[in-house]
Parts: C-alpha cells; structure tokens; sequence
C-alpha cells in the first residue's frame, strides 16, 4: 500500500544524497540554482529532463575548448611533409587539401547523426555495432588499433631524421654492433616514449597532449621566421603533376584523421548542438595551418621540399634549430595502466622494427592516410550513417554520403596502390 510519509523520506533522502553528490564539483550559484529545482521536483520518476540538460549544459567543453582539443588531434606530423605534397603534386595539392577537409568536417556531421540517433552510441565501434552488428564493432576497433600501432611507427621515423639531423656525428659501436645516429635516436626516442607508459596521472597526461597544437604554431612561426630572413620565398612549380596525386590523397587523408576521436569530443561537449559549429572551425583553422605550412615550405625549397620540411632547414639557422626541437615534442600520448605495460613495451618494441624495416616518413604517411584514414575518416561514416539513419536521412544527406564513400573508395585504391609501389621500389 502506498505510505505518503514513506514517500516523502525517500525524497528528502534522495535529495539530500544528490546535493551532496553534486556539491563537490558545483559552485554555490549553481548548488542555489539546483536546489531550487529539486525542490519543486514531485514525484518518484526520474531527473526532469529540464534539470539534466541544465547540468549537462553548465559543465563540459566550450565551442572554444571543443575547437582546441579537435585541431590538437587533427594537426600533428602531418604538417610536416606538406611541402613536399605540392612538390609532388603541384599547385593542384591545395584544392585537394581543401577537398578532404570539407569532405572530412561533413563526415563529422554525420557522426554527429548517428550519436543523436540511439543513445547508446557513445564510441566509434558503437557506431560500427549499430550499423552492422558485433563484427561491425569488431573490424572498427582492429581498424582503429592499427591505425595507432602506424602511429608509433611513424613517430619513430620522425624522431630518427630529425635528431639526427641536430646530431648527426654520433655513432655508436658495441662489440659487434655497429649503429648510426639515424638508428640510434630512433631507439632513445622509442624509449622515451615508452616511459610514458609509467605515468598515471591524467593531469601529466593531457599537459603532454596539449603540446601538439603549441607544436605546431612553433614550427609554423619557424617556417615563416626562415623564409622572411634566411631562405626567402622564390620557387614556383607546375600547376598539376599527376604522378604525385595519389601520394597527396593518402597525406591529406593522414592529415584530417581525426574522426576516432571525435566521438570523445561529441560527449564532453557542454552544448552538443554546437558540435557542428566546433567542427567547420576546427577544419578550417587545419586548413589554414596547413596551408600556410604547404606554400611557405614550397616556396622557400620548391621541387627539393623533403618528406619532412624540417629536414630541409638550414642546419646553422636558429630557427631551424627551434623546428626541429619543437617536434621532438610529445604530441600524443595515451594513458596507461600497469597491467597493459609488458603489452605496450612490446608493441613499442616491435614498431621500432617495423620503422627500421620501412625508414620512409612520406610514403607510410601516405599508405597510412591511403587505407586507415580514408577508411576511419571517410568510408565507414559515411556507410555507416547511410547503414542506422538512410530512412530518415534526406536526399541530399544520402546523395552526399553515396558520393563521397564512391570518391573516398578511387582515393583509397589509388593512393594505395601508388604508396605501395614506391615503398616497393625503395626496398
């Protein structure tokens, strides 16, 4: 039988349980404001609605602070070999490198569907589960696994070229094991990177992560610093040279492969409906950075821009020095726990062979970009929203995914094909 006296203990219970619950992480203003709403709150249901998307709307990531963290993700190495994609490709890179990035920020919006469509897909295999079940989920997270196995490689390479190229009298010779400077800071960067498998502090953790946006601007600054005071801005090349697409297809695809992340991103927004708005900022501030990379890095060093614009600095120059320092570092790291770390030191060990057996920064940046990227960042949302919303989804919505996922897919084929040769023929 219903007790109206039981009933009211249970909710001044409850009550006072949530204030108190929610007193450590609100401020007074905010308590004063909650207060009063459960106050007025009658019944033994659930939260209103209105008081959840109060709380929900009150703390989590600004537009602001959504941009930062998404361009963090997105900018990294990539900006490195930009350069280098025009001295591939020519001036035609750059509308390829604005074609990904539209592209790839509407792809975003339609993750953005899918994480609206079913409140149970808060990750990137859950979307892959919703739209083909278990092994959707599955192939996603192998898909995503190595793609961040490709990672650690790639960060090996970067580190071996370019301390060496700060250092590159060392040698080092035990019994009888002979080893270049080249090969050399490729193993102590591999085991610096391994360190940070013993840190537990998510604080230490993100501070590390957040360098990579700060490395950026830096190699940006440098870049500009050399070419107004000590290269100067004189090469030109050819508007398109069409051997070279392909490889800038997988670089770019490398260079906007932020979707895996983004799922992260959707949740800890504050107002999730402005996602869509933190996503065009977000990709067109990476255009912009870039770019700039891209145009400056050519016409200081035109047809002779390198895999990594770093590698073409002059060696004597201060702000060559300051670039190649600034990528040293950490701009991903992934937290960690002590019983994953004879895991990972593994996979850290065994991705330093696989950099030495495959020393090309670029073209791995490319055959990356070509199949992991394309797919993670391109094909499978695209599929995957036509897969859980195609009978909501409106002509253009379904017109734009079906022609994307075509584009994407000639993309994938043809950069593959291209990157695999050229390793192929540099073995």
């Amino acid at each position: 039988m219903y007790e109206p006296a039981v009933d009211s203990n249970h909710d001044i219970n409850f009550k006072s349980k949530l204030l108190s619950e929610i007193s450590k992480v609100y401020s007074k203003h905010d308590l004063d404001r909650i207060s009063r709403k459960i106050s007025t709150w009658s019944g033994r249901g659930s939260l209103p609605d209105q008081l959840m998307d109060d709380l929900h709307i009150t703390f989590g990531c600004s537009v602001t602070q959504t941009v930062f963290n998404s361009v963090n993700v997105m900018v990294g190495v990539g900006v490195l070999s930009m350069p280098n994609t025009i001295a591939q490709a020519g001036w035609v890179g750059m509308g390829l490198l604005i074609l990904f990035a539209v592209m790839c920020c509407y792809t975003a919006y339609l993750m953005k569907n899918c994480f609206e469509s079913k409140e149970a897909i808060q990750s990137y295999p859950d979307i892959g589960e919703a739209a083909f079940g278990k092994y959707g989920r599955l192939i996603i997270a192998i898909i995503l696994y190595t793609s961040l196995y490709a990672y650690c490689v790639e960060f090996i390479i970067l580190e071996g070229d370019n301390i060496s190229s700060l250092f590159p009298d060392l040698s080092v010779h035990m019994g009888g094991l002979s080893m270049d400077s080249v090969h050399f800071y490729a193993i102590l960067a591999a085991v610096i990177m391994g360190l940070t498998l013993l840190v537990k502090n998510a604080r230490v953790i993100s501070l590390l992560s957040a360098t990579g946006v700060v490395s950026t601007v830096m190699v940006l600054l440098c870049v500009f610093w050399l070419g107004t005071v000590n290269v100067g801005f004189h090469e030109n090349g050819p508007p398109v040279k069409f051997g070279g697409i392909a490889f800038a297809l997988g670089v770019y695809g490398f260079c906007f492969s932020g979707h895996c992340v983004f799922p992260n991103i959707y949740q800890s927004m504050a107002d999730r409906t402005k996602f869509t708005k933190a996503m065009i900022i977000c990709f067109a501030l990476c255009v912009f950075l870039y770019g700039t990379v891209a145009v400056m890095g050519f016409l200081m060093f035109g047809e002779g821009s390198l895999s990594q614009i770093t590698l073409n600095m002059p060696p004597d120059a201060i702000a060559s020095k300051v670039a190649l320092l600034t990528v040293l570092l950490p701009s991903k790291v992934a937290n960690s726990y002590w019983s994953y770390i004879t895991l990972r030191i593994a996979l850290v060990a065994s991705s330093i062979c696989v950099a030495f057996a495959l020393p090309f920064f670029g073209l791995l940046m490319a055959l990356m970009g070509s199949v992991l990227c394309i797919l993670t960042s391109l094909i499978l949302p695209a599929i995957c929203f036509l897969r859980i919303n195609g009978s909501k989804a409106t002509t253009t919505q379904i017109g734009l995914s079906v022609s994307i996922t075509v584009v994407s897919t000639i993309c994938m084929i043809v950069g593959t094909y291209s990157s695999l040769s050229d390793i192929v023929n540099q073995l």
